[in-house]
C-alpha cells in the first residue's frame, strides 16, 4: 500500500491562484514521488451553503471561515489511516484538531493580517478587522499552533514570528525554471503578433487593491511609445481596451506566460502586499527585469546594483518607478544580461523543482521517493 498525504485548503488546486498552483505543484510532484495524495477543500467537504456565502448576509460572511475549516478538518480526520505519513494545511484551514499520531505541516502563504494592514485604505473597517483579528489572529495564528510551520519567504516567516509568535522554516516556492527560460525576445513578440522593434511592458495580475493596479495605469500614461501588456485575471477595465498602445490578454493561461515574459523589455509588480510573488519570479527566471515594490521574491532577488533601483519602495512613488522604466528602456538588453547572469543562478538555487523538492523533504522529514 502507497503512503498517503493529506491537503488541506480553502479551493480546489485547480483554479487560478497561487496557493492553488503550489498546492497542484505539490500534488502531482508527491504523485510523481510514489505517493497517494489526497486534497481536501471547500467544493469536496462543505455544505453548499458555505462554500459561496452571501457577502449581504454578514453573520453567514463572518462564520464562513470558521465552518469551511471545521467540515474540511473534521472529513480530514474521519479519512486518518495509518499510511498517512503528513497533513499539509494552508491559510485558515488547519486549526481542527487531528490526531497526534501524524505529522502535521502549515503552510503560510503570508498573513491576512499583513495583508489587511497593505490595503486598508481600500476596504471597508469592518472587513479590515475580519481580515487581521478573525482571519488572521484567531483562524491563521490556531491552524499553525503545534505544528511545524513551513513559509514561502523570509518576509513571511518574519510576519509568522512577529504576528503569531511560531518559529518557521523558509523553504520559497518552486518555480519550474526549465519552463520559464529565457528564449528570443523577437521570436516571442512575434507568435504575440506584437511589433518587434518598440518597447514592451508587461503586467502581470489584476486590478484588485492588493496588486496596485494605479500605478500601471499611471505608467501606461507616462509612458504612450510603449506597447503594454495586461495579463489580467478577472475584471477588466473597459477604458483600457480602446488605448491603442495596451493588448490586454484575459486570463492568460499558463502556456502563454513565457511567451509574455520573454517578449517583454520589463515587468511590473507594484505590489501593496506580496508574500512571494510568482510574477516576480518567472519573470526573473524568463531574463526579464522587474520594477517591483518589496515582496518576498523582490526583496531577496533585486538587492543588488543595479537591481536594486528598480526595487521601489512604495506603490504610491510613481516617480520613482518612472525614472526606474526609463533606466531599463536606455539600455533593456544591458539589463537583461544582469538578470541572467546575477539573478537566475540564485533563483534556480532556491526554486528549480529539484532543489525545492530537497528543501521540502529534509526540513518535513518525509521520505523522497518512498514506496
Amino acid at each position: 500500500m502507497k503512503p498517503e498525504v493529506f491537503i488541506l485548503t480553502t479551493e480546489p488546486p485547480e483554479r487560478p491562484g497561487g496557493v492553488e498552483r503550489f498546492v497542484g505543484y505539490v500534488v502531482s510532484g508527491l504523485r510523481e514521488r510514489g505517493y497517494n495524495v489526497r486534497v481536501f477543500h471547500r467544493e469536496n467537504c462543505v455544505p453548499p451553503k458555505w462554500q459561496h456565502p452571501n457577502p449581504t448576509n454578514k453573520l453567514q460572511w463572518f462564520l464562513a471561515g470558521l465552518l469551511q475549516g471545521y467540515f474540511i478538518g473534521r472529513a480530514a480526520k474521519r479519512a486518518l489511516h495509518p499510511g498517512v505519513r503528513l497533513v499539509l494545511s494552508n491559510s485558515t484551514v488547519g486549526w481542527y484538531p487531528l490526531s497526534n499520531k501524524v505529522k502535521q505541516v502549515h503552510f503560510y502563504h503570508g498573513t491576512y493580517r499583513g495583508q489587511a494592514e497593505a490595503i486598508r485604505p481600500f476596504i471597508t473597517y469592518k472587513g479590515y478587522l475580519k481580515l487581521k483579528w478573525w482571519d488572521a489572529m484567531v483562524l491563521e495564528r490556531m491552524s499553525g499552533r503545534r505544528k511545524l510551520c513551513l513559509c514561502n519567504s523570509d518576509q513571511t516567516r518574519e510576519e509568522v514570528k512577529r504576528f503569531f509568535g511560531y518559529d518557521g522554516f523558509t523553504v520559497w516556492l518552486p518555480v519550474d525554471i526549465n519552463y520559464f527560460r529565457p528564449t528570443d525576445k523577437f521570436t516571442s513578440r512575434r507568435a504575440l503578433s506584437l511589433p518587434e522593434r518598440e518597447p514592451v511592458g508587461l503586467f502581470v495580475g489584476s486590478v484588485h487593491p492588493q496588486k496596485g493596479f494605479p500605478v500601471v495605469r499611471a505608467l501606461i500614461e507616462v509612458f504612450p511609445q510603449v506597447q503594454w501588456l495586461l495579463a489580467l485575471r478577472g475584471e477588466v477595465p473597459k477604458d483600457l481596451m480602446e488605448k491603442a498602445n495596451v493588448r490586454i490578454f484575459q486570463n492568460a493561461s499558463y502556456e502563454q506566460l513565457p511567451l509574455l515574459y520573454n517578449a517583454a523589455d520589463f515587468s511590473l509588480c507594484p505590489s501593496r502586499y506580496e508574500p512571494f510573488g510568482y510574477v516576480v519570479a518567472e519573470a526573473l527566471a524568463c531574463g526579464t527585469p522587474v520594477v517591483a515594490t518589496p515582496g518576498g521574491a523582490s526583496r531577496l532577488f533585486l538587492n543588488k546594483s543595479p537591481l536594486d533601483r528598480l526595487l521601489i519602495p512604495t506603490s504610491d512613488d510613481v516617480g520613482r518607478f518612472r525614472e526606474a522604466v526609463s533606466a531599463v528602456l536606455i539600455d533593456p538588453e544591458g539589463y537583461r544580461q544582469v538578470v541572467l547572469q546575477q539573478t537566475r543562478p540564485h533563483l534556480e538555487e532556491l526554486t528549480a523543482p529539484e532543489n525545492w523538492w530537497r528543501r521540502f523533504f529534509s526540513v518535513t522529514g518525509l521520505d523522497d521517493g518512498e514506496q
